[in-house]
């Protein structure tokens, strides 16, 4: 098996068709791993609809746990070379998967390769914008390092415009953080693969579509102000744990913090707990540099 596709599934029902159908058959082994997260919707029999015409569907009902608990047992089953991630919400434009596999190919088949997105609009598919980092990465070098291209820290997340290699997965044991919901658990397992990856590819044409504005996204509604400042002091955590001192990637990281300081300010229950929100900045603050903090200034222009 060449590629396994993992696809959390929580009340999607009005766009998991569309995403199901822009995953184009190839000459890949590819399997579309559907891991309905106890939805109360018809996004259920969707997806079992769905296999029953596409052999290359998987379809795992479970109660819910959340994002992280869902892609977490999606790595456990998977039996791909790479696992790629495709959020039910989202779809592709053109053959995302099989530009990334067959780059990884010609590469000897390096940790990650990961690509830019098109942002995508709520109200007409055809309205997007390029990410924030396509055509930042001037690889010099193929495949590279985070150090060599420390950017790719700085922007959203974008794990789904990714392929990762599944036995570089295991032996770091890499997993999602399980939290209740989607919980921003994207945030560390950036952080985690990116940085302890020896090799990244980088293939700067946009397939994935995301839509960042959706209603009722975790992004565009956050009940809780802890949750962006947790993900961002376990981020602080694993990049002291594994040791990285790159100047840029901590300047990057300071960015980081004043950004999800601000995010929490926009919380439902932020009104009521701007006391302790005061005292999670300070602890964050303590944890980089000043001069991070001045240089962080920068990625925030």
């Amino acid at each position: 098996m060449d590629i396994s596709i993992l696809i959390p599934v929580y009340n999607v029902e009005k766009y998991l068709e569309q995403c199901l159908k822009s995953i184009p058959h190839n000459n890949l082994g590819m399997e579309l791993i559907c891991l309905n997260d106890g939805s109360s919707d018809s996004s259920l029999s969707i997806i079992e609809s769905a296999a029953r015409d596409d052999k290359r569907i998987v379809v795992i009902n479970k109660q819910n746990e959340g994002y992280g608990a869902s892609l977490n047992r999606g790595i456990r089953e998977a039996r791909g070379r790479y696992i790629g991630i495709i959020e039910p919400d989202d779809f592709l434009d053109g053959d995302m998967f099989a530009a990334l596999y067959r780059f990884a190919q010609e590469l000897d088949f390096p940790d990650i390769v990961k690509s830019p997105y098109w942002s995508v609009s709520e109200i007409d598919d055809h309205d997007r914008r390029h990410c924030g980092y396509h055509g930042c990465i001037q690889a010099a070098k193929q495949p590279f390092c985070i150090e060599d291209e420390p950017l790719l820290l700085r922007y959203h997340p974008s794990i789904w415009s990714a392929i990762y290699r599944k036995d570089f997965l295991d032996s770091y044991g890499i997993c999602f953080k399980e939290v209740p919901g989607a919980g921003w658990v994207d945030n560390p397992f950036m952080v985690e693969t990116l940085c302890q990856a020896r090799t990244i590819a980088y293939v700067n044409e946009a397939f994935y579509c995301y839509r960042e504005d959706r209603a009722g996204s975790s992004t565009n509604s956050i009940a809780d102000y802890r949750m962006p400042l947790d993900r961002w002091i376990e981020m602080t955590q694993t990049l002291k744990r594994i040791g990285i001192h790159s100047r840029q990637i901590w300047d990057i990281h300071a960015y980081r913090c004043l950004y999800n300081l601000n995010v929490a300010r926009h919380a439902c229950n932020y009104s009521s707990n701007k006391a302790e929100w005061r005292r999670y900045a300070k602890h964050m603050l303590k944890q980089v540099p000043s001069t991070c903090l001045i240089h962080a200034i920068k990625y925030a222009l």
